[in-house]
């Protein structure tokens, strides 16, 4: 089947970690047989990618280039609301991704579209799917639903791309359910195993090689110490992650053990205030802020640390993360996964079994689960280990695209 797939955050070059999981699900969904076309807004910093079986054309909608503001994450301030430069040109972005996408349908013979993220792709999806006679397929991924339900004008668009859509993923029952109200009719939902319009599918991760598991070489690689023992957490440094409750916890979770370390990874708006913290906690020393990370170096964190963290919370503007694909690429890694029991995050890790979970903006809560895996090392391989089971045998990007091809063949009603 020839597809387009239509995404405002996408991987521009090697090692990049802008909407990651959108390129993984095109190309395993390419080694399937279908023919994928990824349409992307213009990104200076947007290169091909020979080695990817997946076609990428990118549209302009704004002039001179340097201009372009809209995805990437860079859209929102904080998650907690959009940035000047994205709100002037936003109304840029629908016409003309409207026409870049009515020219790839034409130009490749496009069968099917799937718009990653409701808003702004599904309406954009919606308004060529109806005019040229393809169907479309969106995902939810939970800034989109966020941005409709503060916005009116958003939410007429959400609720007619969800009205036009023959089909709708979401990684999280709360974005489904957000939805699902945002669009004022609960009949168009179903159960999570029941039929209906919406399905409930996680993201997916790649199992590392056990040669990538090395977690000496991971830590040169990072130029990390060689010696203690590694705590991670991984993201953007904004609101939704919830990474100053784990900072909070910070103290506790390292008093009385001198060899543990806590790496936060990633770049954002919060990290100068996330570093002043930990200089107020006094922890600086023991708790590493080594910036924006590379995929890569992403990945290599994972491999060197032996327990991660994920303290997603939503924020006070009422966004949050549907499932933080890091928590699947951790798993992956083998590591156990300690994190907030909030919307997607229980579909990855089962409690008591690959994780452990705990209640958002507990700092308490957060450093009683992390220190008892640290002072319960054989448990928390045992999670580690079975972290690792659970995506090999139903969290591969391979899985997660058979189910994706399954949502096009009925779309399509090949």
């Amino acid at each position: 089947m020839r597809v387009a797939v239509l995404a405002h955050s996408f991987p521009r070059f090697p090692g990049d970690t802008h909407g990651t999981f959108v390129k993984r699900l095109s190309e395993e969904l390419a080694l399937l047989g279908h023919e994928v076309h990824a349409l992307v807004p213009f990104d200076p910093e947007l290169r091909d990618d020979p080695a990817s079986p997946v076609t990428v054309h990118a549209f302009r909608y704004v002039r001179p280039d340097r201009w372009h503001r809209l995805g990437y994450s860079r859209t929102l301030h904080r998650d907690l609301g959009m940035r000047l430069a994205a709100w002037l040109q936003s109304p840029l972005y629908f016409p003309f991704a409207i026409r870049a996408l009515d020219r790839l349908i034409e130009d490749h013979d496009i069968e099917l579209i799937h718009a990653h993220w409701i808003l702004p792709n599904g309406y954009v999806a919606a308004r060529a799917a109806a005019r040229l006679r393809v169907p479309f397929v969106a995902s939810l991924h939970g800034s989109d639903v966020f941005m409709a339900e503060r916005n009116p004008l958003f939410r007429r668009l959400a609720r007619r791309a969800l009205e036009a859509a023959s089909h709708v993923t979401s990684c999280s029952p709360d974005l489904r359910d957000r939805l699902l109200a945002v669009a004022g009719d609960a009949r168009s939902g179903a159960a999570p195993d029941g039929p209906g319009k919406i399905s409930l599918v996680p993201y997916g991760a790649d199992l590392p090689a056990a040669g990538d598991l090395d977690p000496a070489a991971a830590r040169r690689r990072l130029g990390l110490p060689e010696e203690g023992r590694l705590v991670a957490a991984v993201g953007r440094m904004v609101d939704k992650k919830g990474f100053a409750y784990l900072l909070e916890a910070a103290p506790a979770i390292l008093e009385g053990r001198d060899d543990v370390r806590l790496v936060f990874g990633g770049g954002g708006d919060l990290l100068p205030a996330l570093r002043a913290r930990a200089a107020e906690l006094g922890v600086d020393d023991r708790v590493l802020f080594p910036g924006a990370l590379s995929h890569p170096r992403v990945l290599d964190l994972l491999a060197a640390a032996e327990i991660f963290v994920m303290p997603s919370v939503r924020d006070e503007r009422g966004n949050v993360d549907g499932l933080p694909v890091v928590i699947v690429e951790a798993m992956a890694a083998g590591n156990p996964v300690v994190a907030s029991d909030l919307a997607g995050i229980p579909l990855a890790v089962q409690d008591g079994t690959t994780g452990l979970l705990v209640p958002e903006r507990d700092s308490r809560a957060l450093a009683e689960a992390v220190a008892s895996l640290l002072d319960r090392p054989e448990k928390a391989r045992a999670m580690g280990a079975a972290s690792r089971e659970r995506v090999a045998a139903e969290l591969t990007w391979t899985a997660i695209a058979r189910v994706h091809d399954r949502i096009y063949r009925q779309a399509a009603g090949t």
